[in-house]
């Protein structure tokens, strides 16, 4: 979910999770239930893999897409994607790809390892609350299939704005021109539908299988099929601390433009939470016959002296067209395009913007669902873009 940034009188809404980016294979240390801790050392690289694989590929009988198994096993084996080259190097700066298989969940700050596998539905413990489905207003006063819904101090023509292309330099070329990343790297979803959830269903996790982090991947792989450099960077931000997770955000994404200046876009993928405790509102809609969670783009409007952010309007044309991709060819599944006078970092190129797929109370599947439209749709507006 986006948070105003934490710093000049802006809210927070503490909800965010955590997650290793830096993931190493040199001790593999999982607990399973809470109670089995597997340590491998002495074995070769091989043997390793082999072992990781094994993890990971147990991971995906928790929750996964369909062709989920498939997909995995490629990530594991290198194999990159058709159109794409995922092989990006930051040395000692954090984890660039994604890396699936994180674990199992323990108990402790992250919540309980009580992970349901896919198609199982616990028992009501009655001690958490009711989820409610809900498909949200895609807003009103459409300009070219865009409504926004403005909380900043600007007005806007839409209509003039969108037909000015934003400054985004895309090229046919093998080098990353798109960063996916995560503020608040583990924010996560449900496996499981049934109109209720547990205390132990945590909103924070370390498995990657079922947080934000497997949307990216979702976004990413649609990138890499249509052509378009990707990196896709799990570095945790937000925890053990949640304040602060912006400012670390910033500096790890100035870290990648530095690096591979080619990148002109950076998305911010979160999730947001909805609802007032003890229920839990999961926005729906269905698209082809499948469940998908609702998504909403936040632009920022900003540019003060403490936030300056002059380009803003560069990333506010990237985000009507990219909202009038989605409305027009994917009805329902966006919720108004937000304007805000927070800055979330969206001043560090043309191309940044903060996208909420879903809430905590939607489930895997249709998170990672909605991530494949979003990246099939980004591919579309990025290649009318090139050069």
């Amino acid at each position: 979910m986006y948070m105003q940034e934490e710093k000049n009188n802006q809210t927070s809404r503490v909800r965010k999770q955590s997650f290793i980016g830096k993931v190493r294979i040199t001790i593999a240390a999982i607990t399973l239930t809470g109670s089995i801790v597997m340590v491998v050392g002495g074995a070769s690289g091989g043997e390793i893999l082999d072992f990781g694989r094994g993890l990971a590929m147990l991971s995906v009988g928790i929750m996964q897409p369909e062709g989920g198994v498939q997909a995995l096993n490629e990530r594991l084996e290198r194999i990159p994607a058709p159109g794409g080259n995922n092989n990006y190097d930051l040395g000692d700066s954090g984890g660039l790809s994604y890396t699936p298989g994180g674990g199992m969940q323990t108990s402790g700050e992250l919540g309980s390892s009580s992970l349901i596998s896919s198609g199982v539905v616990p028992a009501e413990a009655g001690d958490g609350g009711k989820i409610v489905e809900q498909k949200f207003d895609p807003g009103t006063g459409f300009v070219q299939g865009v409504a926004i819904k403005n909380i900043s101090s600007r007005t806007i023509d839409i209509a003039k704005e969108i037909k000015i292309p934003p400054a985004i330099k895309i090229t046919d070329s093998s080098d990353p021109q798109v960063l996916i990343m995560h503020t608040h790297t583990t924010e996560s979803y449900m496996t499981y539908y049934a109109g209720y959830y547990n205390a132990n269903d945590s909103a924070r996790t370390k498995d990657e299988t079922r947080s934000v982090v497997a949307v990216g991947e979702s976004v990413s792989e649609q990138l890499r099929a249509a052509g378009i450099g990707v990196i896709h960077d799990v570095t945790l931000h937000d925890s053990p601390k949640y304040t602060g997770a912006y400012e670390r955000s910033e500096q790890t994404v100035k870290k990648i433009l530095k690096q591979y200046p080619s990148i002109s876009v950076v998305i911010d993928l979160h999730r947001d939470a909805i609802g007032q405790p003890p229920q839990k509102v999961k926005p729906t809609i269905s698209i082809n016959g499948r469940k998908a969670a609702q998504m909403m783009i936040i632009a920022s409007v900003c540019d003060s002296k403490t936030a300056p952010h002059p380009s803003w309007v560069q990333n506010l044309r990237f985000a009507l067209r990219l909202q009038s991709s989605l409305h027009t060819q994917y009805s329902g599944i966006m919720r108004p395009l937000y304007m805000v006078d927070s800055r979330y970092n969206q001043h560090l190129t043309h191309g940044s913007l903060l996208i909420e797929v879903g809430s905590e109370a939607n489930t895997v599947s249709e998170a990672v669902y909605s991530g494949e439209i979003l990246g099939k749709t980004l591919a579309q507006v990025l290649n009318s873009l090139k050069k």
